[in-house]
């Protein structure tokens, strides 16, 4: 072989190595880059969550409060329809009362 050969092969075993160690870097950017990208995605996904379930905590607060508000007026009016009744029933146990002492201390 003639030397010219000889460092013609060299030559392109360096370059070939030289390319094989560019590869590498370069593949080790593109993880690198591709495990920041993921970080990222990971980030904004569990921020877009918390956005969520606080949106949707706010809104069901919102729908209990309403739902709360529709309980006592229900309440409200039940009382009010209690105290009609107690009212009367009252005017009637005071007449009985009134009736029995009469009644009792009346008649001596």
């Amino acid at each position: 072989m003639s030397i010219d050969l000889l460092r013609s092969i060299k030559q392109t075993e360096e370059e070939a190595e030289t390319l094989k160690k560019q590869a590498l870097e370069d593949s080790r950017q593109i993880l690198s880059e591709a495990s920041n990208q993921s970080y990222k995605l990971l980030e904004q996904a569990v921020e877009d969550a918390e956005k969520d379930a606080s949106k949707i905590i706010k809104d069901a607060e919102r729908e209990a409060s309403i739902e709360i508000e529709k309980l006592k007026d229900i309440v409200s009016e039940e009382c009010e329809v209690i105290k009609a009744h107690a009212g009367k029933k009252l005017d009637r146990a005071v007449d009985v009362i009134i009736g029995r002492i009469v009644n009792l201390y009346g008649n001596s």
